[in-house]
């Protein structure tokens, strides 16, 4: 391990899997793409299914993301790697149940691995919008247990580590879930750990690759005035998504959740939550148990989405 000392409990791989079972079984058949749209640079995220060593182990999963050039016929240079060192350094000094863990690194010549605890139900956006067949929807405890856990991974990014971490690439792809559908935050190739501290600006590194629908505005108005108020805008995003079941950006002015949610609120909220009730997911089973509870988090994920960030709450209030 190079570049690599976590300050928390080292997860590790099975013994019966070993880096070379998992770069063989790096294969167009053998993989599946987590977010091929929303790639950064050309860091690629991969589902893998390991078989395992032959007679030893058994079938596992875990998700790769794969550091190379952009010219694939080059070996891994000073970029690639320096990329990668980053990313994992950053990850080390996080500790936290509602953040992807790295078990391992490979190096070879023409790419650099990291191998992350594999979280089995795939990631949010496939569960909100592209689960086929909608045989198995997300029910409203789920959803609160994925906002709980979004809010208190972020929560310990921004107040948690020895210097606050803006992770800039909040969505429902980057949203990881377990078993038993518990967040975990990947996707950390542009988060930046701010040395000046909360609510300090920092330089912006660029809109990231991806992310329109849930930027925060100021990326476009003020990018030097960024802090850890734009994830809370993103995290707001993917409440309104939780709730309605919308894609964070479709068509017309109306297809903008952030722009949408504000300015229907008030009628939205009013007449008993008549509204409201139309525009809920169809999908959640049992609404009216928890209407009042949903509308709460519908509030609150416009609170987060506002144009000011002065505004927003911070992660600490949201999460209460």
């Amino acid at each position: 391990m190079w570049f690599w000392k976590r300050n928390c409990p080292a997860a590790t791989l099975p013994t019966e899997y070993n880096a070379q079972v998992i770069v063989d079984n790096l294969t167009e058949n053998n993989v599946r793409n987590m977010w091929s749209s929303r790639r950064i640079r050309n860091d690629k995220l991969n589902v893998v299914h390991a078989q395992g060593i032959a007679g030893i182990g058994l079938p596992t999963t875990l998700v790769v993301k794969k550091f190379k050039n952009m010219n694939p016929t080059l070996q891994v240079d000073e970029n690639v790697t320096n990329r990668c060192k980053y990313e994992m350094m950053l990850l080390a000094s996080i500790c936290h149940e509602n953040i992807i863990s790295v078990l391992d690194v490979i190096v070879r010549d023409e790419a650099i691995m990291l191998v992350y605890k594999c979280a089995v139900n795939g990631n949010l956006d496939r569960w909100l919008h592209r689960l086929e067949g909608q045989d198995r929807l997300l029910s409203w405890p789920e959803r609160m247990t994925i906002t709980i856990g979004i809010a208190k991974g972020l929560c310990h990014l921004h107040n948690g580590c020895n210097k606050p971490i803006v992770h800039h690439n909040i969505n429902s792809n980057n949203i990881l879930l377990d078993q038993n559908f518990k967040a975990m935050i990947a996707g950390f190739g542009t988060a930046q750990m701010n040395m000046a501290g909360l609510d300090q600006p920092l330089p912006i590194m660029g809109l990231p690759t991806g992310n329109f629908g849930y930027a925060a505005p100021e990326y476009g108005i003020a990018p030097s005035q960024l802090t850890e108020k734009v994830d809370v805008y993103s995290f707001g995003v993917v409440l309104l998504e939780l709730i309605t079941g919308r894609v964070a950006t479709g068509p017309g002015v109306d297809g903008q959740l952030p722009i949408w949610a504000p300015r229907n609120r008030k009628e939205l909220m009013a007449n008993h939550l008549k509204g409201f009730k139309i525009e809920v997911d169809k999908g959640i089973p049992d609404q009216a148990r928890c209407m009042k509870e949903m509308a709460t988090v519908f509030t609150l994920g416009v609170d987060c989405t506002v144009m000011d960030q002065q505004k927003r709450p911070s992660m600490q209030i949201a999460l209460k």
